[in-house]
């Protein structure tokens, strides 16, 4: 586990998974208080290392020229059209917005292991937020 401590005017620590995902979350909160005049840095502790301070978001290895794929264009339209084509229920426990369920469109294969089939309908199914959430991307279950 990658560990961050954020300072500015008051102070947090988060964990991470990974060291790229600990760097991305440092690159998006200096970027903000930065832009908004607030002096932070952040410390990033990883395993078997020593801790490293980081005062300037421009120094990290990030753009943001990259779209992230779930903002796309084509994504939100193909999830309108999962939504059309398989309805507003989870295919896994059959709970609905009407129950207070959050709905999501599900890759069945995930993208971290398929990107291919990233925009391909038949690929995604509609499941709540704990049902997706409790699949993540272990499971490759088809339960519509």
């Amino acid at each position: 586990m990658w560990s961050v401590t954020f300072q500015a005017e008051t102070r947090r620590s988060k964990s991470y998974k990974t060291e790229n995902g600990a760097l991305k979350a440092i690159w998006k909160w200096l970027k903000s208080n930065q832009q908004q005049g607030v002096d932070s840095h952040a410390i990033l502790i990883a395993p078997g290392n020593a801790p490293e301070r980081y005062d300037d978001w421009q120094a990290l290895p990030f753009t943001e020229s990259k779209q992230d794929f779930y903002q796309s264009g084509k994504w939100l339209k193909l999830r309108v059209q999962a939504f059309e084509l398989y309805g507003n229920r989870c295919a896994c426990c059959g709970i609905t917005p009407a129950q207070g369920a959050t709905m999501h469109v599900d890759h069945i294969k995930p993208r971290s292991k398929y990107p291919q089939l990233a925009l391909d309908i038949q690929n995604l199914q509609i499941l709540c937020e704990a049902c997706n959430k409790g699949k993540s991307n272990y499971s490759e279950t088809k339960w519509r």
